[in-house]
């Protein structure tokens, strides 16, 4: 049985086909097919020169470091990036300053909705049934606000804070990627949400247990290594915690050089493996690897 939804739409929100699931960026949501995996919009869409072929289909989400490669081919037509024979089956997300607005050129399709851009790259058909899901949100499916106030202040801690090891009755946990400030969110006047999952029931209940089982402290911190106006990285986790005594907010920081760790606003504990690896898989994937040594308090992390 499907888990109910915690979206909050802008107006009505279109039926999910079936065997479907909701992906969000920004501030709208859109369906793909569930056996779709995801994949960096750098390597996939940006940089789709360095491996042309045949991809699974994915949601490619910006994130990684867009490589040093120029892939523009002279050739009659359509684009070779606007081909899927080259970037496989697609949806890909992005920022954009330009207005709402449907554009449509080769196999690609792009709509702009909210100041978020949804591209699709996949046969006409189902181009369309993407696009026919394509909607705004104040909350997605996972139960994520479409912005947070860590955005702007990316040191702020959760309030009121909360001592994570006392949660019970955990039935679910949103998980929630927010950007943190750089030159290009400055720019933008609302820095929001990047992606989302949920764990529920037992794996929500063994993911509080796995925090707060973790050591206190934050040995990953290496302040002497960054600025201090980019020391917190550009990316952190909002964890909205569902238990018996309501819903606690704790935050996971690792893209930076300082407050690293699982933050309940009352104390500060580190990433172990046990307790990242849920939280950081599907559209969540952390691309580019955590802060100092990978095997650092036994975590094996990603370092794409």
């Amino acid at each position: 049985m499907p888990l109910p939804s915690l979206a909050e739409p802008v107006g009505d929100q279109p039926e999910l086909p079936a065997g479907w699931r909701w992906e969000s960026f920004g501030g709208v949501q859109v369906g793909v097919p569930s056996d779709w995996g995801w994949d960096s919009q750098a390597l996939r869409l940006d940089a789709w020169c360095i491996k042309p072929g045949n991809h699974p289909p994915a949601v490619a989400r910006p994130g990684a470091p867009v490589p040093a490669v120029l892939c523009d081919i002279d050739q009659e037509g359509p684009p070779a990036e606007f081909l899927i024979a080259n970037t496989g089956w697609t949806v890909g997300f992005d920022r954009t300053d330009k207005g709402d607005g449907t554009e449509v050129e080769g196999d690609r399709t792009t709509v702009r909705r909210d100041g978020a851009e949804v591209i699709i790259q996949a046969p006409t058909q189902w181009r369309d049934r993407i696009a026919a899901t394509i909607h705004q949100v104040r909350v997605d499916d996972a139960g994520c606000p479409t912005s947070h106030r860590i955005s702007t202040g990316p040191d702020l801690r959760p309030t009121p804070p909360v001592n994570v090891g006392t949660l019970r009755d955990v039935t679910s946990v949103s998980v929630c990627k927010y950007p943190l400030p750089d030159e290009s969110s400055a720019r933008m006047s609302s820095p929001r949400l990047l992606s989302s999952l949920r764990l529920d029931g037992a794996a929500a209940a063994d993911e509080i247990r796995q925090i707060a089982a973790a050591p206190v402290g934050r040995s990953l911190d290496t302040p002497a290594d960054c600025a201090p106006e980019v020391a917190h990285g550009d990316q952190v986790l909002v964890l909205l915690v569902r238990s018996a005594t309501g819903t606690a907010e704790v935050t996971m920081r690792y893209a930076g050089c300082v407050q690293n760790g699982f933050d309940d606003g009352a104390t500060v504990r580190e990433l172990t493996k046990a307790s990242v690896g849920p939280l950081i898989t599907g559209p969540n994937r952390v691309y580019g690897g955590f802060p100092g040594q990978p095997e650092k308090n036994g975590m094996l992390l990603p370092h794409d």
